[in-house]
């Protein structure tokens, strides 16, 4: 075994031996310990111990923990992207349906809650809350309280709809609706591409990051002396200088392909 490896397991194993014995009566709970990490630290401590056992360099494991650190924010937001774009589509989608209830001469609260029956799932509960909400404190304020939930451009513009008919009248408001329902789905169409395009890029600059780094770990694993000289002080530095402009280069990948107004 590596002497760096050793080195680091009997450090744990001092600190925990140390930890055990200035707080003996303290039962620990290893999920609680977890969730108190939270999901970036156990995925850089994670990445960390796996790029020391492959490679025994302390470079590649402080890159692998920053590595690992920025795996659930990335998952997290590519997940919140996903979920507001099904947002906008189930808001054209309701729209619709609500314009041609509305169209086939049913009330207005008939066809809120006819809608919610069959709503699409990105916005079916907050649907029904507002149908609930409606039998209470009216279509308008009710309104306010799923645009405020749903938090997105085309749920305040559906919501202002639901007002303004409330208010003075639904004879327009199926002409309204029609008009939202096609901007939305237009506007969802565009950015479904635009996504898809960026997906793509996101994509190329991960493969292109990611290829120095399993070459060394192919030719680490192929001939170790080959690489000998990485596990040199000046070899680290240099490995760590080559490590930083590999994430440059990705970062400016990623900002290339950013959308306007929208997250890296």
């Amino acid at each position: 075994m590596d002497a760096l490896l050793v080195a680091t397991v009997f450090g744990l194993g001092v600190v925990f031996l140390f930890d055990a014995l200035v707080r003996p009566n303290i039962q620990v709970d290893p999920l609680a310990r977890l969730k108190r990490v939270g999901p970036a630290g156990a995925c850089a401590v994670i990445a960390s111990l796996v790029a020391g056992v492959a490679t025994t360099w302390p470079v590649a494991m402080i890159a692998s923990a920053a590595l690992g650190a920025s795996l659930p924010g990335t998952l997290r937001r590519s997940r919140v992207e996903r979920v507001s774009l099904a947002r906008r589509e189930a808001i054209a989608e309701v729209a619709s349906r609500l314009r041609d209830a509305i169209r086939s001469g049913i009330g207005l609260a008939d066809a809120l809650a006819q809608a919610s029956t069959r709503a699409p799932g990105a916005i079916a509960a907050d649907l029904r809350r507002l149908v609930a909400e409606s039998r209470v404190s009216g279509i308008a304020e009710a309104a306010e309280s799923f645009a405020a939930r749903v938090d997105d451009p085309a749920a305040e513009l559906f919501a202002s709809a639901l007002g303004f008919a409330e208010r003075l009248g639904s004879r327009n408001l199926s002409d309204v609706l029609d008009s939202l329902a096609e901007a939305t789905t237009a506007q969802a169409a565009t950015i479904r591409e635009a996504r898809a395009r960026q997906t793509r890029a996101r994509m190329s600059a991960r493969i292109v990051a990611a290829v120095p780094m399993l070459l060394l770990l192919a030719i680490r694993r192929a001939n170790p002396a080959y690489l000998a000289p990485f596990s040199t002080p000046g070899g680290q530095a240099v490995l760590g200088f080559a490590f930083v402009l590999v994430w440059i280069g990705y970062r400016s990948m990623k900002r290339a392909a950013r959308l306007e107004g929208g997250a890296a």
